[in-house]
């Protein structure tokens, strides 16, 4: 996907506050135009995260709690999709029918 310069006046993300951590605050509807934007077809993460000057594995989280939110999984962890092991428990006869 190709951006152009309307998809793209979000870029980079304007900070809203650095607090007394160094952590920046950013703004809400544009980190939500970057989530959007990062889920369609074709676009790559990591250079997304360079246009909007965040660190990648930040903007990979940030997709996957939009996931999650919008999933229904936000509440209930260990739903979905994942994996798990069940135990198999074989209960034999006490009186065998012959």
């Amino acid at each position: 996907m190709t951006q152009n310069d309307s998809d793209s006046d979000f870029l980079p993300l304007k900070v809203i506050s650095v607090g007394r951590d160094g952590k920046r605050r950013f703004d809400k509807r544009d980190r939500q135009r970057l989530i959007e934007a990062c889920l369609q077809p074709g676009v790559s993460v990591a250079g997304m995260a360079l246009r909007a000057r965040v660190n990648a594995n930040l903007l990979h989280r940030w997709i996957c709690e939009h996931e999650k939110t919008y999933r229904g999984e936000g509440a209930t962890q260990g739903s979905g999709d994942a994996a798990a092991f069940v135990p198999v428990v074989e209960i034999a006869c006490a009186d065998p029918q012959p």
